[in-house]
């Protein structure tokens, strides 16, 4: 091997190196910030009841007063609410509130509404994406659900962190 190919083979390696570097980098930024998009956790403390469809449920607001829960729990309820349908695999609709659009979702006695309903299609079927500013849990307290254990005092869930 001449000294010129020897000089160009360490260039090379050396670009090779720093390509590998920068991918990796790339990569971890990538990580990093999926990471710091994502739902954490959230503990929401329990403020009262409503009756619902589904009877006695219990409410955990989020960024919004208990009123304002019972008022959108109630509302998402009612058969004259103005409801958008998400098609197959997604549970649930973005339902008119109040001149607004919640996603209203959930099943087997925990449920939720989430605001803004930003609408997303996945393989041609309407859905909805996050994260919400606003949202409601609200579960089920019968001892059907829940197996006797009635509605906790506090629930964890996951939103982003403001």
């Amino acid at each position: 091997m001449s000294e010129r190919d020897a000089v160009g083979a360490g260039a090379l390696r050396q670009r090779g190196a720093r390509l590998i570097v920068f991918t990796l980098l790339g990569t971890a930024l990538l990580g990093l910030s999926a990471y710091a998009d994502s739902p954490k956790p959230v503990k929401v403390t329990r403020c009262g009841y409503a009756n619902t469809t589904y009877g006695r449920s219990a409410l955990y607001p989020w960024h919004m007063s208990c009123a304002a829960a019972r008022n959108v729990v109630t509302a998402s309820d009612s058969p004259h609410a103005r409801v958008i349908n998400f098609g197959p695999g997604w549970d649930g609709g973005a339902v008119r509130i109040n001149s607004r659009y919640w996603v209203c979702t959930g099943q087997m006695g925990s449920y939720n509404c989430g605001y803004p309903y930003r609408p997303r299609e996945v393989d041609g079927e309407r859905g909805y994406k996050g994260p919400f500013t606003m949202d409601v849990e609200y579960r089920t307290c019968s001892a059907i659900v829940h197996a006797g254990s009635g509605c906790a005092k506090t629930v964890e869930f996951s939103q982003p962190q403001s």
